[in-house]
């Protein structure tokens, strides 16, 4: 476990991400750094991250969110959690705090948006259930190869735990999806790779799921210089990374895969996720040379109890 560095918040819960593809949501972080440690994640790069092995927690999130939402003229539709750091961390005080904020959110009818690559508790679930349609969750899989997910991802929770919090989700009456996100060139995106992860995606009873391949920020480099077998990350990045975008959400450069490369394996890709019962969408923030298509749910439009097919259709 990272070590916990306890600190109280100074400035307000609710943010609006920089992100332009996020910046619709308000989004609350109960930490700054995440104790995953993936090896693809760009937000380690960022300021307020203290680094590998070390979490800040924010002790007092939930009473200053207490006392932030009554003073809100217009009340948040949906909360985003997390933009930079695993919410569902195994330390007590962060998932009690955790708890608390969600509760309070719920309460005051605001939905929440989840994104998480760990095991989430049973109180969690009992709370989710008692809002229905109020709550969705995506659940970060990109392979069911624990050693694979060992080398990228060697601190979240492992495939097995991932697919049976799936069938959990869906057995409270979630709307779950999965978040097969990054696919890795050659590693991940293989025709028998993924037509396994479509299969145990299939058996959970999930049928959503969206997708994006790796993109690349320089400090990303170090981090991936791995090889799994015959596959060397560096080998294969000097060969197909070959696709620069100098504006990605809000004036970064990145690299990806050439469009040809994304757009013939989305195809296909499509093809094996739909042979299994399975509609796969694209990330486009990330493909916007590809598709206008968001990886998020829409916004609620009313405040009435919505249908969560609808609340949640694609945009």
């Amino acid at each position: 476990m990272a070590e916990i560095i306890e600190r109280e918040r100074k400035s307000s819960v609710l943010r609006r991400p920089a992100l332009p593809c996020l910046s619709r949501y308000y989004t609350i972080n109960l930490t700054a750094g995440c104790p995953c440690e993936c090896r693809y994640c760009y937000a380690q790069s960022f300021q307020p991250n203290p680094g590998h092995g070390k979490v800040v927690f924010y002790t007092n999130t939930a009473d200053l969110l207490r006392a932030e939402l009554p003073r809100k003229r217009v009340k948040p539709a949906l909360v985003y959690f997390s933009t930079a750091c695993e919410p569902f961390m195994p330390y007590k005080p962060i998932l009690d705090s955790l708890y608390k904020v969600m509760e309070l959110l719920l309460d005051h009818g605001v939905y929440l948006l989840i994104s998480t690559k760990s095991r989430i508790p049973g109180e969690f679930l009992q709370l989710f259930a008692g809002h229905p349609g109020r709550v969705h969750v995506q659940v970060g899989l990109t392979t069911i190869c624990d050693d694979v997910r060992r080398l990228l991802e060697p601190k979240a929770a492992a495939v097995e735990e991932r697919i049976a919090m799936l069938r959990d989700l869906i057995s409270h009456g979630v709307r779950t999806e999965v978040r097969i996100d990054p696919l890795i060139p050659e590693l991940t995106d293989t025709e028998e790779s993924f037509g396994s992860l479509c299969t145990e995606i299939s058996r959970s009873g999930a049928k959503q799921a969206v997708a994006s391949y790796l993109f690349l920020r320089r400090a990303n480099y170090g981090g991936l210089a791995v090889r799994y077998r015959d596959w060397s990350f560096l080998e294969m990045l000097k060969r197909l990374y070959t696709h620069k975008i100098e504006d990605y959400c809000g004036g970064t450069s990145i690299r990806i895969p050439a469009s040809t490369y994304r757009q013939n394996k989305y195809e296909r890709l499509k093809a094996i996720a739909g042979d299994h019962g399975l509609t796969l969408s694209l990330c486009g923030c990330k493909n916007p040379d590809l598709t206008f298509d968001c990886c998020h749910p829409a916004l609620p439009t009313s405040t009435h109890q919505p249908e969560q097919e609808e609340l949640f259709s694609s945009e």
